[in-house]
């Protein structure tokens, strides 16, 4: 069968990055390392950022409007997935996509909760002082909750790619090389373009937190 690409550098270095970073977060804040554990979310909600205006305006694969579908294709492909008859696309297949737009939205809240936490002792956001300490300790509350929220998230993705590895489908050799065989050859952007402004922005994002 053809192998073609279907990932470009961005997804695939913005996924790997976003990997590292969560551990390395919940590491910095677990060990009181506030001042890394801020720039590093820096960088963190660069590349978040980024990747969802790639969903818009980047790769045909990985553009929202690919592999965000309905209830009924859920169903659909869980159905050919349970039957063994799921074939693997050149994008996120119609659960995965779900998945993506979940984690995204949870790394966005995560890092919005962030720049306005504050506990009134070791640490304070950015923008913690432009609101009530009320607000500040909600806010701070809320982004405790969305880190849960998103390990049990990104347990059942894991979860999720054992089981297709199982069926005989690797998820992840082409989120490191960026190829699969079979499979129709999507319009890809330069991943450098992406990685360029995801660069920008995380600059951009740091001379603003510090």
């Amino acid at each position: 069968m053809q192998r073609v690409k279907i990932w470009d550098s961005f997804v695939r270095l913005s996924h790997w990055l976003m990997v590292i970073l969560i551990v390395l977060m919940w590491y910095t804040a677990e060990e009181g390392l506030m001042e890394r554990h801020l720039q590093l979310a820096g960088l963190l909600g660069a590349l978040v950022i980024t990747r969802i205006l790639w969903g818009f305006w980047g790769s045909e694969s990985a553009r929202f409007s690919r592999f965000v579908k309905g209830p009924k294709a859920v169903a659909e492909h869980l159905s050919e997935f349970k039957a063994g008859k799921y074939q693997p696309s050149n994008t996120h297949n119609a659960a995965g996509g779900w998945a993506v737009v979940a984690l995204l939205i949870l790394l966005l809240i995560q890092f919005g909760t962030g720049l306005f936490s504050s506990d009134d002792i070791f640490f304070s956001g950015p923008l913690a002082s432009s609101v009530s300490s009320e607000v500040s300790e909600l806010a701070g509350e809320v982004h405790e909750t969305i880190f849960n929220v998103l390990a049990a998230v990104a347990i059942l993705h894991i979860i999720a790619i054992v089981l297709y590895r199982i069926r005989g489908i690797n998820l992840i050799s082409a989120m490191f090389h960026g190829y699969r065989e079979g499979v129709s050859e999507p319009k890809l952007v330069s991943g450098l373009v992406g990685i360029i402004a995801a660069a920008v922005i995380a600059a951009a994002l740091f001379f603003w937190i510090n």
